[in-house]
């Protein structure tokens, strides 16, 4: 069963999406990760939905997230406004 990550992030600027597409890369070659969507709120916040293999892929990705998360907000000023995770039980590309 797939397990999702939901969080929002506020920005101390705009956004440049151009770099957030290069940040992005870095979760590219991670096996745990089946998908990751960050879209904008407003020109400083954006959301993100992280969808793993299992919830076991998050738990084995949790100690890098939170390192990840870390940097974030200590040399970037980001703050995360918002977080919900869970297992999806419904899927709709399976229905």
């Amino acid at each position: 069963m797939k397990y999702v990550v939901t969080s929002v992030w506020k920005h101390p600027a705009a956004l440049d999406w151009q770099q957030m597409r290069q940040n992005m890369s870095q979760f590219k070659g991670n096996p745990h990760i089946a998908e990751i969507h960050w879209y904008e709120i407003d020109e400083t916040t954006h959301g993100s939905v992280a969808i793993y293999h299992s919830k076991e892929a998050y738990e084995a990705n949790l100690a890098a997230q939170e390192q990840n998360r870390a940097k974030s907000t200590s040399e970037y000023s980001i703050q995360m406004l918002h977080e919900a995770h869970g297992e999806s039980h419904v899927d709709f590309t399976s229905l």
